[in-house]
């Protein structure tokens, strides 16, 4: 990938992920804002589609490609595209986890790509990145008693201090 073709992708997966952050705050703000919570639906299902280009033409966006910002903004694309998007998202995972073994992905990466395809495919979560957000607690855990032991061996912080994070945010937001 060319310097100013990496430059492009890494301003337009930052600015995806902003919008996101700014559309998510509104929603939260005004729970039974509706036409919010549909602008937000449309704008990650087009985020998802504007990624499912940029990965067919360049491959997972990893920070070495693109940065670590642009990276984690992928991740967070990801991470809220649409239901509809199953099959897209669970290559994406495949991909992600391709990329942990070649050590082109931070393991934290690996973890939460992990969770998510075992959600989107039925299946508990492995590290409790996955939340139902309403209810501000984690989707199924595979193990919940060794759920600590498993964060930790990828870099990811105690599941209470994600879930008081969680709350904060919540507070902050509403």
């Amino acid at each position: 990938m060319s310097s100013p073709v990496r430059d492009a992708v890494r301003r337009q997966l930052t600015a995806m992920a902003a919008e996101d952050d700014r559309l998510m705050r509104q929603v939260h703000a005004l729970p039974g804002a509706t036409h919010r919570r549909q602008h937000l639906d449309d704008a990650c299902a087009q985020h998802a589609a504007e990624l499912r280009h940029l990965v067919h033409e360049h491959g997972w966006p990893t920070a070495a490609l693109v940065g670590g910002e642009a990276a984690v903004a992928a991740l967070k694309i990801l991470l809220h595209a649409p239901m509809a998007d199953r099959d897209f998202v669970l290559s994406c995972c495949d991909l992600i986890q391709a990329a942990v073994t070649e050590g082109a992905c931070d393991t934290v990466y690996g973890a939460y790509a992990h969770d998510l395809a075992a959600i989107l495919q039925g299946r508990p979560q492995r590290y409790g990145t996955q939340f139902v957000p309403r209810l501000l607690r984690p989707c199924p855990i595979e193990d919940p008693g060794g759920v600590e032991a498993q964060r930790a061996t990828v870099g990811l912080p105690p599941l209470s201090r994600e879930l008081a994070a969680h709350q904060r945010r919540r507070l902050l937001i509403s």
